[in-house]
């Protein structure tokens, strides 16, 4: 599903030390006592810390969207970790604590796209676990200490395994990914964790709102494009078929794409015409053509870090 170019990266990689675990325990346990829902009697069990809109029900990564992430209500009874996600040199996007009981499994975990190659990052910081806690890939088996901050390359198959007679609680924290973070990682790693291999997040463009009418247009949109957990050369190949009515329209100071009518995405400006999904990385975006009556065309594209699939869309009147 994946191609080869995120391959040249370790499937685990730490980061180093950020914090001592004894202040880390002490923190998770001032969660608790604020009524933080983290009991984990057998299973696991999951609390937001950053969300699509500060929802503190939202414990999915998150995707395209109206509303950007933002901090839920529990992360203002962290200051502790809320001051490790801001030394983080990158946007964050979702952030939240799992927490598993002793003894417990859990197997076939994979995130699609949570990854450099595609312009996001996943980073993992154990809080509390035994030596016998491991994150388990395919080519690595590992105890995490608890307070040292490690990459994880979660869009390969991995599980969690606390064979353990304590809890195991991590920090899993998506970021996008930025060329700071990846000064983050050891020196000989740093090489493919920058342009062209990967995709760096870029500054949006602020648009002044008497320029948003320029951008208003209809289109046939490909529907692979809004399913973006799918591989990009799905959208070359669902250009002719599979298509639905799309288009966008302004919202108070914003632009938003319309999918089937109904709202899709808040749409951020990158610069000439260029516009990504809010929520979303530069994995997808679409770019407004002018022509001599307004909108000409909109070019959608699917990038993976040099490789991209290019479509483009006849506006209609």
């Amino acid at each position: 599903m994946y191609s080869a170019q995120g391959q040249s990266l370790p499937s685990a990689v730490e980061l180093g030390l950020v914090c001592d675990p004894r202040l880390l325990r002490a923190e998770l346990g001032a969660l608790r006592t604020a009524g933080a829902p983290l009991a984990v009697a057998e299973g696991r069990r999951v609390l937001a810390l950053h969300s699509p809109g500060g929802d503190p029900g939202r414990t999915d990564p998150g995707g395209p969207g109206l509303r950007g992430f933002a901090p839920t209500c529990w992360l203002e009874h962290a200051p502790l970790l809320a001051g490790i996600l801001r030394s983080l040199p990158a946007p964050l996007r979702s952030v939240r604590l799992v927490a598993l009981a002793p003894g417990a499994v859990l197997t076939k975990l994979q995130t699609a796209k949570i990854g450099p190659p595609w312009g996001l990052c996943r980073l993992h910081l154990p809080l509390v676990g035994g030596a016998e806690s491991r994150v388990v890939f395919i080519d690595d088996k590992s105890h995490w200490q608890p307070g040292s901050l490690w990459f994880a390359a979660s869009w390969r198959q991995h599980a969690l395994v606390n064979h353990t007679d304590e809890e195991l609680v991590h920090m899993v924290i998506d970021l996008h990914h930025t060329a700071a973070l990846a000064g983050l990682f050891p020196t000989d790693l740093q090489a493919c964790l920058r342009a062209p291999f990967v995709l760096e997040r870029r500054p949006a463009v602020c648009l002044d709102p008497a320029e948003l009418h320029h951008y208003i247009c209809r289109f046939p949109l490909p529907e692979a494009f809004t399913n973006w957990e799918n591989p990009g050369h799905f959208l070359p190949r669902d250009a002719l078929r599979n298509v639905v009515p799309a288009e966008i329209v302004t919202h108070r100071s914003t632009l938003r794409l319309l999918v089937a009518g109904r709202p899709f995405c808040t749409l951020e400006h990158l610069g000439d015409g260029e516009f990504r999904m809010c929520g979303w990385s530069e994995e997808r975006t679409l770019r407004v053509r002018a022509g001599a009556a307004g909108p000409a065309a909109v070019v959608v594209e699917a990038r993976e870090g040099a490789y991209f699939y290019r479509v483009s869309l006849a506006t209609e009147v």
